[in-house]
């Protein structure tokens, strides 16, 4: 089977171009957005503020372009089975471990960063993923789990700024794609 790539964009499946620019403004107050424009606008000089609105919902697009992998993969490392499966790779062999029906919770706090002349704002969000996976086989060897060899995952997925949602998405089953390598590996234990 070949060897697929999965973001955390796609899992929020996102709306092309990113979140409309009024989203960014979730959880400020209304006096901060405003003293933020005008010190903006004159950083500027006349060019529109629409633009750099835009590329702040880009810039946080690409920061979600993230193996969601991984991060199940730190979650898997404490699961007393795969402890087992690493004491037995130790001698070199790949062991493949069947999961359990389970549930993994991960937070991320990407952020996209503005500098406008000396302007300065970063705008931190918050990633939940509820992530509910069954049929996992996970690879392991010299103890690290090294990859994903069949599973599904569904779930759901929200976006906030300062506690404030922006963005909720279910997550319909999806195939894990085929086999995944999970580069140099993520130690057990």
């Amino acid at each position: 089977m070949p060897e697929g790539t999965l973001t955390v964009r796609q899992l929020l499946e996102l709306p092309a171009g990113g979140f409309p620019a009024d989203v960014l403004r979730a959880g400020i107050p209304d006096a901060e957005v405003d003293a933020f424009r005008k010190e903006v606008t004159s950083a500027l000089q006349g060019m529109p503020l629409s633009g750099l609105e835009t590329a702040i919902c880009e810039k946080f697009s690409d920061a979600l372009e993230i193996d969601p992998i991984n991060l199940l993969a730190e979650a898997w490392g404490k699961f007393s089975t795969l402890s087992d499966a690493a004491k037995q790779s130790k001698s070199g062999e790949t062991v493949l471990v069947p999961l359990a029906e389970h549930t993994v919770k991960s937070e991320l706090h990407p952020y996209v960063e503005i500098q406008v002349g000396a302007v300065k704002k970063r705008i931190e969000f918050t990633v939940t993923l509820t992530l509910k996976l069954k049929g996992v086989v996970v690879k392991v060897a010299s103890e690290e789990i090294r990859g994903i060899e069949a599973g599904t995952c569904e779930g759901s997925a929200e976006v906030s700024i300062k506690e404030q949602s922006i963005w909720k998405h279910d997550i319909k089953p999806i195939a894990l794609p085929g086999k995944i390598k999970i580069g140099a590996g993520i130690r057990i234990g």
